[in-house]
């Protein structure tokens, strides 16, 4: 894999970690493909248009999204990240405070957008 694949989709993931913290909805909205799928660590899928509404609504509220670590891979157009991230998030039942382990997968481009993103809340680490 080249180092500026591998550069470009780290690049995008810090600005969507960072935007998600912020609570930039602009800024999410150019980082995700319309054709998202977005599962999160307690099982629930969505979409681009319902994980940015939840944002929006304030259903959901990043405080801090921060990678722990990540290995990036290619394959044929695509850019794999598996991680780890500490992560903070406020919802209807308060404060959430979780380590996820995830994979991200990124369409190749000069700025990659995130296609797919699957998380599980880390145990034992």
């Amino acid at each position: 894999m080249s180092e500026m694949m591998r550069s470009q989709a780290v690049a995008s993931e810090e600005a969507r970690f960072a935007a998600m913290a912020a609570n930039d909805l602009d800024a999410l909205e150019s980082l995700l493909e319309d054709d998202l799928h977005y599962v999160h660590a307690n099982g629930i899928v969505e979409d681009k248009a319902e994980f940015l509404r939840k944002i929006r609504s304030g259903e959901r509220r990043y405080r801090r999204f921060e990678s722990r670590s990540r290995e990036v891979r290619h394959e044929r157009g695509l850019s794999f990240v598996f991680g780890e991230a500490a992560v903070e998030v406020f919802t209807k039942v308060g404060l959430v405070q979780n380590l996820l382990v995830y994979t991200s997968v990124y369409r190749d481009a000069e700025s990659p957008r995130l296609l797919a993103w699957h998380a599980v809340k880390a145990f034992g680490t």
